[in-house]
């Protein structure tokens, strides 16, 4: 809906009164709902012949309309049925009928909180969750993606005929652990990091030159939250050797178990080569493993490297020009 059409909708709610827009928002999406939400904020207190303007176009818009004492559940099934088929129909009224629990509690996040939960998934699992959501709020969310994922996210949307139920099921769990583990690090800092990191470089170099100056401490803290499991094989040789310390064994061996080979090449490479060898021969005898506990233990992993980068721990300074030299 363009601001026009929002702001009618907006007087229109203000004009009948808080039950009457309280029935109206139970068929929006929670997404709608915001924004008409902000928009009624903004319009405050209306003028007589604003009002008066409103409803009667509502009138005459209203009165061109048919079956509104319908059942809407029998029209909405027997519409979505002849449209669809019968099978996909249902696939999408259970979907409207709120089913998809965590699903749901996406819909009342931002574009960007769900974008920065979804970007390093797998592109055909960031368009099973796209496919859930209201088209006004997949698209802002498609908008927050990185330009690399967009264009395969889009080809795995137009490929969409839904999925099996366990495939849901599963895609729910997953959702389901990612919630509660962002719900648990919602925190300031890690919410400026990783926008910080989505910024064009232009932008973020500006930013964090005016950081280094003013809150270099800060800057430090930001750096830190960004760290991600393949710095594991950047570390300076001494914070190497801290984090292995501390990291408990197995919880390194599953988070490398399902990590990017090329990570785990190159930090076998910049190990002495008996402890190289027995890191290799452990992953090879590790043997299959739960999808959830290699999630858990690469998230443990990784917020013990981004916890000690932020205490001073692992040298900073020296993993990020480390980093900088493998990218130019």
């Amino acid at each position: 809906m363009n601001r026009t059409g929002l702001e009618k909708a907006a007087a229109l709610l203000l004009t009948l009164g808080e039950d009457a827009a309280a029935q109206v928002f139970r068929y929006l999406s929670p997404y709608e709902v915001g924004e008409l939400g902000r928009v009624m904020r903004e319009l405050g207190a209306l003028p007589r012949e604003r009002v008066q303007a409103v409803i009667d176009e509502y009138e005459a818009e209203a009165s061109r309309q048919t079956g509104i004492g319908a059942d809407a559940d029998q029209f909405l099934e027997a519409a979505l049925t002849r449209a669809l088929g019968e099978e996909r129909a249902r696939l999408l009224l259970s979907r409207i009928a709120g089913t998809a629990g965590s699903v749901r509690v996406l819909a009342f996040r931002e574009p960007a909180e769900v974008a920065a939960l979804l970007k390093d998934e797998p592109p055909q699992l960031i368009a099973a969750v796209l496919a859930q959501l209201d088209r006004t709020h997949a698209a802002a969310t498609l908008e927050w993606l990185p330009d690399a994922q967009r264009e395969e996210v889009v080809r795995r949307l137009a490929e969409w005929q839904g999925a099996p139920a366990e495939a849901m099921r599963e895609m729910e769990d997953w959702l389901a652990r990612q919630l509660h583990e962002t719900e648990q690090d919602r925190d300031g800092a890690g919410l400026a990091a990783d926008l910080l990191a989505r910024l064009s470089p232009a932008a973020r170099e500006e930013i964090e030159s005016g950081l280094a100056l003013h809150s270099p401490q800060l800057l430090g803290q930001l750096k830190a939250q960004q760290l991600e499991l393949k710095d594991i094989a950047r570390l300076p040789a001494e914070s190497r050797t801290r984090f292995f310390k501390l990291v408990p064994g197995h919880t390194l061996l599953l988070a490398l178990k399902g990590a990017d080979p090329d990570l785990v090449q190159a930090l076998l490479a910049r190990m002495p080569d008996t402890a190289a060898r027995r890191l290799r021969d452990d992953l090879e005898s590790l043997g299959a493993t739960k999808l959830g506990d290699i999630e858990s233990a690469q998230a443990e992993t990784v917020g013990l490297l981004r916890q000690m980068a932020g205490t001073g721990e692992i040298d900073l300074a020296r993993l990020e020009l480390a980093k900088a030299e493998l990218e130019s």
